[in-house]
């Protein structure tokens, strides 16, 4: 038995990057044992997968995983219960780069600015003005309303987090596991 609580210390086999859902394989790297520490019950080298959730919210630097399945060495197989998946530290959900991509916002307004300013440059007042300088106010109104649409958009871009391979990952488990011993496995005749 393994209890609630018990933190299982792998490494991230595949990069995740948290513009999508997806897959996540983690490679335990110590074997683990039975609370009376004379069994092994799941072994160094067992793969463990589990499911990246997509970046939701704004500001977001963490990217949450979570953990479904066990396939040790030997083709024994075990579901998991959606367990979590910490850092190095012990946080919940994985830190390492993010990118909350400050250029292209910063970039988006000031081109916007920059369009909008050439369009009002030279222009007269309301009762001065040519057909020309009406003509350039308008195209000045038109740049605006379409560069605040422009930057609205870049405005909402979500940050992107990058998990790369090789970080380390606990698996912390938020209920008690029963496996057999790793020595005494049982496969079914039919695999």
């Amino acid at each position: 038995m393994l209890f609630e609580g018990t933190v299982i210390e792998t490494v991230l086999m595949n990069r995740l990057d948290g513009s999508f859902a997806g897959p996540v394989m983690c490679l335990v790297s110590t074997d683990v044992y039975s609370h009376d520490r004379q069994h092994v019950l799941i072994p160094a080298g067992t793969k463990v997968l589990g499911e990246a959730q997509k970046v939701s919210a704004f500001g977001q630097d963490r990217l949450a995983v979570f953990f479904h399945r066990l396939i040790m060495p030997d083709g024994y197989s075990e579901s998991l219960d959606q367990f979590k998946g910490l850092d190095q530290p012990g946080a919940t959900a994985l830190h390492d780069k993010v990118n909350n991509h400050y250029m292209k916002i910063f970039g988006a307004s000031l081109a916007v600015g920059i369009l909008g300013g050439i369009a009002e440059v030279g222009t007269g007042s309301v009762y001065t003005a040519s057909a020309i300088d009406q003509a350039r106010q308008g195209f000045g109104q038109g740049m605006t309303m379409s560069g605040e649409r422009i930057l609205d958009r870049f405005l909402n871009i979500m940050p992107t987090i990058t998990i790369r391979e090789g970080a380390r990952v606990k698996i912390y488990l938020s209920n008690d596991l029963l496996l057999p011993d790793y020595a005494k496995h049982t496969m079914k005749a039919d695999m």
